[in-house]
């Protein structure tokens, strides 16, 4: 038996009546979906029938479940996939993993959602789904108001020990390249008044590269909606100017009448960013 027809056969494996068959499959399985694999195309080519199963072996246990997901994180690099994946009850179960206190496996959920809203239409479904308020995190019944409060709160896993969130940053980067969801980031939401783009615009300089990544793409993304523009340089709207010069901001010397000129928030940067040069106008013979 050659080993294409053994990898088809192996996923027969994936939907067995015994749940031990179905782990011992994905487990095998997972190995063999990076797209460095010679049997990523094989794998592509059966997506009918995998990607199903898949999902299916998400709601299984967190062992299996994680075995799933990054399945589908690895296979999800190609556009038929995503068309697969394209499911609003799909999407709203990720969303589920990715906010529920404590999940293990929210920041896998955060990579596999990252991948999918690199097609257009699962970002208009996130971006006009609606679940239940989730106590402890945010009232609001949007979708995406649930996952910027998981972004910002979880911050340093401030929200979930066993999650960062960082890939929910480039979930906001995809959904801010269409227009609606550029108006979700820059509206205030129904639930606090305040625009989402607030909240997640302050880590337009963190130290891990995709949070701060995905942020600054967001950010340039909302600039594109140049009605907003006045709202975006006010610093009593969304006040969106610092952190755009902030990752711009070097050790250069200003002037202290060019400083003054400056964003608050740039002219109370440390000295290794930027410092006054105090001068006389006066010159010293």
């Amino acid at each position: 038996m050659s080993m294409e027809q053994q990898v088809i056969e192996l996923l027969e494996f994936l939907h067995q009546p015994r749940l031990e068959i179905r782990a011992l499959a994905v487990q095998q399985l997972t190995s063999l979906t990076p797209k460095s694999s010679e049997f990523y195309p094989l794998l592509v080519s059966k997506r009918s029938t995998l990607i199903p199963d898949l999902k299916s072996l998400c709601h299984e246990d967190t062992v299996i479940a994680h075995e799933a997901i990054r399945c589908l994180i690895n296979l999800s690099g190609d556009a038929r996939v995503l068309q697969e994946l394209d499911d609003p009850f799909f999407i709203k179960f990720i969303c589920l993993l990715i906010t529920v206190p404590s999940s293990i496996l929210a920041d896998a959920a955060c990579m596999l959602l990252s991948n999918m809203t690199k097609h257009e239409p699962i970002c208009v479904k996130l971006l006009e789904g609606n679940t239940n308020p989730m106590p402890g995190l945010c009232d609001s019944k949007r979708l995406m108001d649930h996952l910027v409060e998981a972004f910002h709160r979880g911050h340093k896993k401030a929200y979930n020990p066993k999650a960062e969130f960082h890939f929910l940053a480039s979930v906001f980067s995809n959904c801010s390249g269409i227009r609606l969801g550029r108006v979700f980031l820059l509206e205030p939401s129904p639930y606090d008044e305040l625009a989402p783009l607030t909240k997640i615009q302050i880590f337009s300089e963190d130290p891990h590269v995709i949070r701060r990544g995905g942020v600054d793409a967001a950010i340039k993304n909302c600039c594109f909606e140049t009605r907003k523009h006045e709202e975006i340089l006010d610093a009593d709207t969304l006040n969106t100017l610092p952190f755009i010069m902030l990752p711009l901001c070097g050790n250069e010397e200003y002037d202290m009448e060019e400083f003054e000129q400056f964003p608050e928030e740039i002219q109370l940067l440390d000295n290794d960013k930027c410092s006054v040069l105090f001068w006389s106008r006066h010159s010293c013979s």
